[in-house]
């Protein structure tokens, strides 16, 4: 099973708290608990990338949405930057128990169904993958790519 270790388990920036859940061999399962919003935007992203490297030939991310209470323009792109590098890297992404206020957010920007329609893993993540030791080098590349990008989260809000 995949875990997040120890010290990163549990982590609540600002307002939310990002939890490990239980989930099968090669699945991180993250429980995003509170509001995603442009105070901790940058912080969510640094620890499901985290958690995305922490892993053994992780291959499928799931983000339970049931207790994710508001989402403002920043928590979204929040949402759309881990898609993007999920998808780069040959990962699944799945967003689980998405309630009627994150739906109604995503019906109304356009991002409903790309973002939960089930972006199934690649056959072999190959040497861009986070999990392992042949993935540390497409984890440091998105890592960086994470620090480019967390400027833009910033000047939207």
């Amino acid at each position: 099973m995949t875990t997040v270790p120890a010290p990163e388990r549990e982590h609540r920036p600002g307002r939310l708290l990002v939890r490990a859940r239980p989930a099968s061999p090669h699945t991180v399962c993250l429980a995003l608990v509170g509001d995603l919003d442009h105070e901790v935007g940058d912080e969510v992203l640094r620890q499901v990338l985290h958690a995305l490297r922490g892993g053994e030939d992780v291959r499928d991310l799931r983000l339970d949405c049931q207790d994710l209470g508001a989402v403002d323009s920043a928590g979204l792109a929040v949402l759309l930057q881990i898609h993007r590098h999920t998808s780069a890297d040959g990962t699944g992404f799945h967003l689980d128990h998405v309630g009627p206020r994150l739906e109604r957010l995503l019906r109304i920007t356009g991002t409903y169904e790309y973002l939960t329609t089930p972006q199934q893993a690649a056959p072999s993540a190959g040497p861009t993958g986070f999990g392992g030791a042949a993935g540390a080098a497409g984890a440091a590349g998105a890592a960086g790519a994470a620090e480019e990008d967390s400027g833009t989260l910033d000047s939207g809000a």
